[in-house]
């Protein structure tokens, strides 16, 4: 191998890193992807990811090193693109075919994002009127939701156009929902006002980021864990502090007393909403439509079991068999079909991620509940570490069983 092929194969492999980090893959995900890629191209590769820095050692026949290091740009969940980048992964077979792998990754990376526009505003109504049922409220408080949520996600999308704002955006995002929420609880006054703001903001809320950040600390990956893990808890403060000043304000201007909620909905309309929320993540984590089915059966299943587990064992163990189910499925799901395990599993783990019980837990800190708000954020860590628990279990277990399976096939 001559020197110029080395930095060529450097050269991709980093431009490859980042790709999959702006796409939302987890640390041991992308370092795995950078050594069986290396292998393939006939390098060994040392790679080490956090959230803002890559560094590789790729080292060819004769010891011969090449280091590339990059400070990483901010990432944002794109799962089409990142299944492109994982079934180019899969493609890589020699340095033969390196200009082919360069040209491929760099069409993956100028394809536009699945949602946008109005599309994407769209499902924020969807999304939001879901995660109203599943708080536990009424048809009231879903339709205000659905309306925040739907606000909340256009606002979003205009903040993002402002980068300069950066961690403002929040704040002001948050603000702004808890007083619109306040005044349509002004006039539709049987509701919980605080139900219809958590639902309208939680687009934004880092339940799955926990999970990840869980996930990367489980596989030893401290730094990037610890990153990610801080960042989410960042964000709910930032989040929590923006909604006590906009319901300090609306409460300065229009005071009044929500007359309570109506009755509770029929036990049935949980299930509607479930697979609801599955189609609305599709927007959130920028799926192709083509997997609407998997993401709400995903859901669905993630639900079915975790309801099962709770009722028997608790909420911890619920969301541990939820989380194991949805894996063990993905794996079933790309054995079967040739196609992301991920497209099972990440619809599935945000049904049951945590996010909503640490906002809740931070406002009730903010208003003085210590007990309840430490409890609330301690159930969150609790159920976020036996998610990535249940995902690694599967995600070490089921590999060996469908090769096994495939092994004894041939």
């Amino acid at each position: 191998m001559t020197e110029q092929t080395l930095e060529r194969i450097a050269l991709f492999l980093r431009d490859l890193g980042q790709a999959l980090h702006v796409s939302g893959a987890p640390a041991h995900d992308l370092e795995r992807a950078l050594n069986a890629a290396g292998a393939r191209l006939g390098v060994k590769v040392e790679g080490f990811a956090v959230l803002t820095f890559l560094a590789l050692t790729v080292v060819a026949e004769g010891q011969r090193r090449r280091v590339e290091m990059l400070r990483l740009p901010p990432y944002d969940f794109n799962m089409a693109r990142l299944i492109g980048l994982r079934e180019l992964c899969a493609a890589i077979r020699s340095a033969e075919e390196l200009d082919a792998y360069c040209a491929r990754l760099d069409a993956l990376m100028r394809q536009p994002a699945p949602w946008s526009g109005w599309q994407f505003v769209g499902m924020g109504f969807l999304l939001s009127a879901a995660v109203a049922l599943l708080l536990r409220g009424g048809w009231v408080e879903m339709a205000c939701g659905g309306v925040i949520g739907t606000l909340f996600v256009a606002a979003y999308l205009r903040c993002a156009r402002l980068p300069q704002l950066g961690p403002a955006v929040p704040v002001i995002l948050c603000a702004g929902a808890a007083l619109v929420a306040h005044g349509l609880a002004w006039l539709f006054p049987a509701q919980a006002p605080f139900v219809s703001a958590v639902a309208g903001v939680v687009f934004l809320l880092p339940g799955f980021m926990l999970t990840v950040a869980m996930s990367e600390l489980a596989t030893q990956n401290y730094l990037a864990g610890t990153g990610r893990l801080t960042g989410a808890f960042v964000l709910l403060f930032l989040m929590g502090a923006g909604l006590a000043i906009g319901t300090a304000l609306a409460q300065a201007v229009l005071p009044f007393q929500p007359l309570g909620t109506q009755p509770g909905l029929p036990a049935w309309v949980i299930w509607p909403a479930i697979a609801g929320l599955g189609i609305s993540l599709l927007a959130v984590l920028q799926a192709p439509w083509s997997s609407v089915h998997v993401s709400a059966g995903a859901c669905l299943l993630a639900w079915a079991v975790y309801s099962l587990g709770e009722a028997a064992l608790g909420n911890v163990v619920g969301a541990f068999f939820g989380a194991l189910a949805v894996a063990v499925a993905g794996h079933l799901y790309q054995f079967a079909s040739g196609r992301p395990a991920v497209l099972v599993q990440i619809p599935g783990l945000i049904t049951l991620v945590p996010g909503s019980m640490g906002f809740r837990g931070l406002h009730a800190l903010m208003s003085h509940d210590n007990a309840i708000g430490i409890g609330l954020l301690t159930d969150m860590l609790l159920t976020g570490a036996v998610l990535a628990v249940g995902l690694l279990l599967a995600d070490n277990i089921m590999p060996l069983l469908t090769a096994r399976k495939t092994d004894d096939a041939t």
